[in-house]
C-alpha cells in the first residue's frame, strides 16, 4: 500500500487520544498536587506534536524527514526512533506528573526533560536571547505550517518554558526523595 496520499491526522488523533486517556486515568487517582498536575499537563503537547511522526516517517515514501532543534532525522528508522522516544517519553512524563511520583520515576522525567531541553530547547532559547523571533518555522505535515514570530512563540511556550519548569520540578522532587 502506498501511504504517500494518506491523511496522517487519522493516525495522529487516535494516538493523541491514547496519550490523553493515559494522563486522565493517572489524574483520576487523585495523587497529584496542583504543581505536579501542571507539570504532567505541559508534557502532553509535545506528545501530541509527535503522534503521527513515528508512523508517517516509517511508512510514507514522500516523508521529507524530521527536523526540530538540533535534530535532523532521515525518513525511516531515524524518525521512528527519535519521534517514538519523544512520543512515549512525553506521555510517561505526563503520567509521572499526574501521579505525583518520586524517586526513579522522577529521575526519568529529569532525564527526559534534560534531553528535550538540550536537543529541542537550546536553539529556541538561543533565538530568544539573540532576538531572532522572525526566523522560526513550524510544520505539522502539509496541513499546518506557519512561521515568524507566531512560530517562535509557539515553540518557546510549548517546548522551552514547560521543560525548564519540568526540569526544576523534577530536580526538587528527585532531590527530596532519593
Amino acid at each position: 500500500m502506498d501511504f504517500s496520499n494518506f491523511n496522517w491526522m487519522l493516525v495522529g488523533f487516535p494516538i493523541m487520544g491514547v496519550c490523553l486517556v493515559a494522563f486522565i486515568v493517572a489524574a483520576m487517582k487523585r495523587q497529584w498536587t496542583l504543581g505536579s498536575l501542571l507539570i504532567g499537563m505541559v508534557h502532553l503537547p509535545l506528545a501530541f506534536m509527535h503522534a503521527a511522526a513515528p508512523f508517517r516517517g516509517s511508512l510514507d515514501p514522500n516523508y521529507p524527514g524530521y527536523g526540530a532543534g538540533l535534530i535532523r532525522a532521515d525518513p525511516g528508522f531515524e524518525v521512528l526512533v527519535f519521534s517514538g522516544f519523544v512520543l512515549i517519553g512525553a506521555t510517561v512524563c505526563a503520567r509521572i506528573g499526574a501521579l505525583n511520583k518520586s524517586g526513579k520515576d522522577v529521575g526519568f522525567l529529569v532525564m527526559f526533560d534534560s534531553i528535550v531541553l538540550l536537543l529541542l530547547g537550546v536553539p529556541i532559547i538561543g533565538d530568544f536571547f539573540a532576538g531572532n523571533f522572525a526566523n522560526s518555522r513550524v510544520e505539522f505535515g502539509e496541513y499546518l505550517q506557519f512561521g515568524g514570530t507566531a512560530a517562535f512563540l509557539f515553540e518557546f511556550t510549548l517546548i522551552a518554558v514547560p521543560y525548564i519548569l519540568g526540569l526544576f520540578w523534577g530536580m526538587t522532587r528527585f532531590k527530596t526523595t532519593s
